[in-house]
């Protein structure tokens, strides 16, 4: 039972994370010249956008304490 909620919280955390971990990494990829599109990040590497936007969040977070 324990596996189970773990996977659905695993799958509801890379979820919500997808888009804002793909859109930081577009805008970071627009400040060096980059011409990919929103769509190429986001169906690129899931898990790494899902890394990002929590690093972000995190980062946000401390700066604000």
């Amino acid at each position: 039972m324990e596996l189970i909620i773990d996977i659905i919280i695993e799958f509801i955390i890379v979820f919500i994370f997808r888009y804002p971990g793909a859109g930081i990494r577009w805008l970071i990829s627009r400040i060096w010249n980059s011409k990919k599109k929103f769509s190429d990040f986001l169906n690129d590497a899931i898990y790494l956008n899902a890394i990002v936007a929590l690093l972000t969040l995190t980062a946000i977070i401390l700066t604000i304490k």
